[in-house]
C-alpha cells in the first residue's frame, strides 16, 4: 500500500496494544523531515519520539498510546503549514506499516521542553492497534464536494483528483475548516476565520489543518504525475470568502 492509497482507508485509532514498534519504523519517523514532501523545506523541523512509560502527555481528549511523536519547528511564517504537511506524511506512512495513529490537538508533554529553541507544533499518538486500522470509503464522515468547493470554471481531471484527496483530510472534531475556489489550472485555499478568543492559537491550528490538506494534494499530484507549485498570490492576498481567509494557491501543470 502507498501513502496515497492510505488516504482512502486510514482512520484515527484510539485503542492500542502495548506491543513494541519496530526500531526501523521509529528511525524512519525521526528522519522523515529530510525526505517527506513539504511546502517549505527550508523551515527547520525536529522529531522526538517518546515512550508513554518515560514521558507523560496531558491534555483534553488525550488518547493513551504506547508511543508519542512530537514535532517541533522554528517559529516562523508557514511553520504550521509545513508541520501539518509533514506530520500527515508520517500518519499515512505509519498506516502503510500497519501502525495506528491519532492526532493529539490539545496535548502537551508534562515535562515540556523545546527542542533546540523550536516550538512544539503537534503531538501524535501511535502504536499497534487494538481496534480496526481501516475503514471503507463510505464510512468517511466528510462534507460533500459541493459544500467545500466553489468553481468559477468546471474542475478539470487534475483538480478533481486533488480536491477529492483534500476532502478526505482529517481535522479536529472533523470540522473541515477549509474551502477551495477553483479557477483555470489553479486551486485557491481558504481557512476558517478564527474567533476573537485565542485568535493566534486557533489561527495556527487552522493553518496546521491546511498543511494536512496540502499533504494529501501533494500525494495525489505525485500519484498522477501533476506538477504543483504552492504560492501566496498578491492578487488574492486580501480576498476572502464568507468567514474564510486566504491561505495560499496551488498552480497545477499536468503532462
Amino acid at each position: 500500500m502507498t501513502r496515497y492509497e492510505a488516504i482512502f482507508r486510514r482512520k484515527s485509532v484510539r485503542k492500542y496494544r502495548d506491543d513494541a514498534v519496530e526500531e526501523h519504523i521509529l528511525e524512519k519517523i525521526r528522519g522523515f523531515g529530510k525526505e517527506a514532501l513539504g511546502m517549505r523545506p527550508e523551515i527547520r523541523m525536529k522529531w522526538e519520539i517518546y515512550r508513554a512509560s518515560d514521558h507523560k502527555v496531558k491534555g483534553m481528549f488525550q488518547v493513551k498510546a504506547p508511543y508519542y511523536a512530537a514535532l517541533y519547528a522554528e517559529d516562523c511564517e508557514d511553520c504550521q503549514i509545513q508541520a501539518g504537511c509533514l506530520m500527515e506524511q508520517v500518519v499515512l506512512y505509519l498506516h502503510t506499516q500497519g501502525i495506528g495513529s491519532c492526532y493529539q490537538g490539545g496535548a502537551r508533554l508534562k515535562e515540556e521542553g523545546e527542542a533546540e529553541g523550536m516550538k512544539l507544533m503537534m503531538i501524535l499518538a501511535f502504536g499497534c492497534p487494538a481496534e480496526p486500522l481501516e475503514r471503507t470509503r463510505t464510512e468517511f464522515k466528510r462534507a460533500e464536494f459541493r459544500k467545500l468547493v466553489k468553481a468559477n470554471v468546471p474542475p478539470g481531471k487534475a483538480q478533481k483528483k486533488l480536491l477529492e484527496s483534500a476532502r478526505l483530510a482529517p481535522s479536529s472534531l472533523n470540522q473541515q475548516p477549509w474551502r477551495f475556489v477553483v479557477t483555470e489550472n489553479r486551486i485557491h485555499l481558504f481557512t476558517r476565520r478564527p474567533g476573537k478568543m485565542g485568535y493566534q492559537r486557533q489561527y495556527g491550528k487552522n493553518m496546521f489543518h491546511i498543511g494536512i490538506v496540502l499533504s494529501h494534494m501533494l500525494l495525489a499530484a505525485e500519484e498522477y504525475w501533476f506538477d504543483l507549485e504552492y504560492r501566496k498570490l498578491d492578487s488574492i492576498m486580501e480576498k476572502a470568502i464568507q468567514n474564510y481567509l486566504y491561505a495560499g494557491s496551488l498552480i497545477i501543470s499536468a503532462d
